[in-house]
């Protein structure tokens, strides 16, 4: 059956309601590891460069706009690949402690990157592309590295953008951490029930908007499909570094490992 195109009232609301959620999640600044981790991290990955396209959707006149070079990092050399999409305003660098964790497995080569605009990312910070440039870090894992299993694990806006790129492309599962259930243009609770591949959303109880959201992605998701709910409010990356902090890596490894 062929889906309405969106009213222009609806894009009207979406455009005026992408201030008020950006704004939102930018309200606290992000938990980010030590300069320490960091620089460990970095010295036992090695970093990767991505190509990703102007626009999925080109307009007249992005034909002519430089490709966007996104910076990566790769952690590991197992025989399964997992892609880790960070969240809003954090960079891939949250990802570094659980990506190194994860890799240490030896069951996974797994790829952190910087969406276009975040440090050595070239581009400007443009959020309706977060769909483009998670797809160019899925089809650098299938096509440059040959990997044929690969999961998308997104924080945030990394997980709206994980959900959606899941329904178009091949995928073996996806993990949504906090996750806005809508990030303009990109519409996660109705592309979830095309999701048919193992997912499980995580969030915290206290975490409002991205619990609710949640609530939506449940009911409208299809079997197969698992769920977590911590206390406190910790958001997307920061899960990973609150009291809950060992639970969600060990749930996170747990899936992956299921699937």
């Amino acid at each position: 059956m062929a889906r309405r195109a969106p009213s222009r009232l609806a894009l009207a609301l979406c455009a005026l309601a992408l201030p008020l959620l950006l704004a939102a999640c930018s309200e606290a600044k992000p938990a980010t590891p030590s300069p320490e981790v960091i620089e460990t991290a970095e010295s036992g990955s090695r970093p990767v460069t991505i190509q990703s396209t102007y626009s999925t959707t080109p307009e007249k006149g992005d034909e002519d706009k430089e490709p966007i070079v996104l910076s990566g990092r790769l952690f590991g050399s197992g025989p399964t690949g997992v892609i880790l999409a960070h969240m809003r305003p954090a960079d891939q660098t949250a990802w570094f402690p659980y990506a190194t964790q994860l890799a240490q497995t030896g069951r996974y080569t797994v790829l952190t990157f910087d969406f276009r605009g975040y440090n050595d990312s070239t581009g400007d910070k443009q959020f309706d592309r977060v769909d483009t440039d998670l797809t160019a870090a899925y089809e650098y894992m299938r096509d440059a590295l040959g990997f044929r299993k690969i999961f998308l694990v997104g924080a945030s806006m990394g997980g709206t953008a994980s959900i959606v790129v899941g329904t178009r492309v091949p995928v073996a599962g996806v993990v949504s951490i906090s996750s806005p259930g809508v990030f303009p243009p990109l519409d996660a609770v109705e592309a979830v029930k095309d999701l048919t591949v193992p997912k499980l959303f995580i969030t915290s109880k206290d975490d409002v908007p991205q619990e609710k959201s949640q609530e939506e992605f449940w009911a409208a998701a299809p079997d197969p499909k698992e769920q977590e709910v911590y206390d406190g409010d910790a958001h997307g990356t920061d899960l990973f570094q609150s009291p809950h902090a060992d639970e969600v890596s060990a749930r996170v490894t747990a899936f992956l490992d299921a699937h």
